[in-house]
C-alpha cells in the first residue's frame, strides 16, 4: 500500500514526501534526545556547581571550627595551668593591692556571664574613686591578662568634678573559668 502511493506521485511530490519525512525525523530526534541531553547537561552543571560552593563552605567551616577547636584546647590548657581555685575576685584584689589602688576600690561585685558547655564566664564590676591617671593605667596593665584569660570588656573614666586631677573608673572585667568551677566571690 505503500508502494502503490508513492509509486502514483510525481518525482517533485516524493522529494516533499522525503523531505517532509526528513523534517519530521529531525524534528523528533531534537524533541525526543538532543534538547532533553541538553537540559540535562544544564541541569548537571548547575548541580555541580551547587556542590562546588557548598563544598567550599564546608572546607571554611572546617578550617573555622579547627580555630575554635585549637582555641579552646589552649584555653583548657590555661585554666588547667592557673589551677581549680582562680577566683577572678582574689586576684582583682591582689592586681590593685600591686598598682597601689586597693584602698580605693567602692565597689566590687561578682556574678556569672555567659556560659557554655565547655566554659563558664565570670564578671566582676569594679568601682574605682579618686585614682591618678598612673594608678588607672598601672592597675589596668596588672589586671589584664591573656595568659591568664582576664580581659577589660568594658571600661568608663570620668574626670572628678571636686578635684580634677583624679578619675573615677567603671570597669567590667571577666575571665573564664570551668563550668563548677569556684567563681569565687568575697
Amino acid at each position: 500500500m505503500i508502494k502503490e502511493f508513492w509509486n502514483k506521485l510525481e518525482k517533485k511530490q516524493r522529494y516533499m514526501v522525503a523531505g517532509a519525512g526528513v523534517f519530521v525525523f529531525v524534528a523528533l530526534l531534537l524533541e525526543l534526545v538532543i534538547f532533553p541531553f541538553g537540559e540535562a547537561m544544564a541541569k548537571s552543571k548547575r548541580y555541580v556547581a551547587s556542590n562546588q560552593v557548598k563544598l567550599e563552605e564546608m572546607v571554611q567551616l572546617d578550617a573555622e571550627f579547627a580555630r575554635h577547636r585549637n582555641k579552646m584546647a589552649s584555653i583548657d590548657q590555661v585554666i588547667s595551668t592557673r589551677g581549680a581555685n582562680f577566683s577572678l575576685f582574689s586576684y582583682l584584689e591582689k592586681k590593685a593591692a600591686q598598682a597601689r589602688v586597693k584602698g580605693n576600690i567602692k565597689q566590687m561585685n561578682t556574678s556569672r556571664g555567659t556560659q557554655s558547655a565547655a566554659f563558664e564566664e565570670t564578671v566582676v564590676d569594679l568601682r574605682l574613686e579618686k585614682i591618678t591617671i598612673r594608678q588607672l593605667t598601672d592597675f589596668l596593665y596588672l589586671a589584664e591578662s591573656p595568659d591568664d584569660l582576664v580581659r577589660i570588656k568594658r571600661i568608663t573614666v570620668n574626670k572628678m568634678k571636686e578635684s580634677p586631677e583624679y578619675l573615677n573608673a567603671q570597669m567590667l572585667i571577666a575571665s573564664i573559668t570551668a563550668p563548677g568551677q569556684r567563681r569565687g566571690g568575697k
